[in-house]
């Protein structure tokens, strides 16, 4: 009874995974291979946000040990990334052309 008003808890906070990719698949076997660009990992610190299902739990079961996972409530937009960059370090004053 407590583990599924656990489940049930946690399932509600959170409704995708954020799966990036830690460690290379050269030398894995080839259904390794496969599962990580089934979740569409295909460099190294690529991320991917899958929702949370069964079916993507299964895979990155089979990849725990070369992904890093993390629950998320919404995958963000391309402004918010670009909002989370550290300023240039420098300025374009001018241009010789």
């Amino acid at each position: 009874m407590l583990q599924r008003r656990l489940f049930s808890s946690t399932k509600a906070a959170a409704d995708y995974y954020k799966i990036t990719l830690k460690r290379s698949t050269i030398g894995l076997s080839k259904d390794v291979r496969d599962a990580t660009k089934t979740l569409g990992l295909f460099r190294l610190h690529q991320t991917s946000y899958k929702p949370v299902n069964s079916c993507n739990a299964g895979l990155i079961l089979k990849l725990k040990e070369i992904v890093k996972v993390e629950l998320v409530d919404h995958i963000p937009t391309k402004e918010e990334l670009s909002a989370n960059k550290p300023p240039r370090g420098y300025t374009v004053v001018g241009s010789k052309i």
